[in-house]
């Protein structure tokens, strides 16, 4: 082979490895996973349902202030705590993880386009992630959305106003909102891809099971997200101490065993991890078994 020849033919091999695409780096197929679930998600029409809902609590502080009289009317600031303790962080957060997090991967198996998304040359680790960081972006976004305007709203009432005190107050809130929303959208998105029914098991598990677990006395209570959510809560007036429940019996105390707030956020953070890395799983086991049924 002459020095010309050779000299062309390296050129050639170095204009090829040039053209050839790069490599798309792991953070790169989270981000490409996140930004299609986005698309989906923004698209979709229970987005604007869920924003409806979601920011229902702003109407009660607003109209409280409007309906009342000044002097029987309730002090804002226990308004804000007990929209944002009973609604925002105990219900709206469980019920915006089964709007979104079910659906993420729930949907593809349902369908049965799980195998052709899996087709591209993605981890299915990056996969499952991108399609969380999606959910946690829009669910976060519209609970602390909702949890600020019901300040503000709440504002209007004595008791609470845009001081220091209170807006550390509200800072608290929207952190334990946000680890909520972590949690409980890592255990949705894990039924979605383990079972075929995830909204009916996630009803069963996130408002009946945490409900009951929260009466029975003893510690089953420290098998539930909200006992560690409500771990993380600004301490107040209020005693968290004790859970009272009537019956025709008469009125029963249940003693809570309380758990300190880096505990809590450790086992929250833990949970999730655990979640997720069990939903991973779940995706690749239905991906052998879909090639073995097809192969079949």
């Amino acid at each position: 082979m002459t020095t010309t020849t050779k000299s062309a033919f390296d050129e050639a091999l170095l204009r090829r490895h040039e053209n050839r695409p790069k490599r798309i780096s792991y953070l790169g197929y989270v981000g490409v996973s996140m930004s299609l679930a986005l698309i989906i998600l923004l698209r979709r029409q229970r987005l604007l349902m869920a924003a409806i809902i979601a920011l229902l609590p702003v109407t009660i502080p607003a109209a409280t202030a409007y309906l009342s009289e000044s002097e029987f009317a309730d002090y804002g600031s226990q308004i804000f705590v007990h929209l944002v303790e009973q609604l925002h962080i105990n219900v709206l957060a469980p019920l915006l993880a089964l709007f979104f997090a079910t659906m993420q991967v729930g949907e593809d198996v349902e369908s049965n386009t799980l195998v052709y998304m899996q087709t591209r040359p993605t981890p299915r680790s990056a996969w499952v992630l991108g399609r969380y960081l999606a959910y946690l972006v829009v669910t976060s976004l519209l609970l602390v959305v909702s949890i600020v305007l019901t300040f503000i709203a709440s504002t209007s009432l004595p008791g609470i106003g845009i001081n220091p005190s209170d807006v550390m107050l509200l800072a608290h809130y929207c952190g334990v909102a946000l680890l909520a929303v972590m949690a409980y959208g890592a255990l949705a998105l894990l039924l979605g891809a383990a079972t075929r029914r995830p909204i009916v098991y996630g009803v069963l598990l996130l408002y009946g099971w945490q409900g009951l677990a929260s009466a029975v006395p003893g510690v089953v209570d420290f098998l539930t997200i909200k006992k560690y959510t409500d771990a993380l809560l600004p301490v107040l007036a209020t005693q968290r101490q004790n859970f009272s429940m009537e019956t025709e019996l008469g009125t029963f105390q249940k003693q809570v065993f309380l758990v300190d707030g880096i505990s809590a956020l450790a086992t929250l953070f833990v949970a999730t991890a655990l979640f997720l890395a069990y939903s991973i799983y779940c995706v690749r086991q239905r991906e052998f078994a879909s090639s073995r049924a097809i192969g079949n």
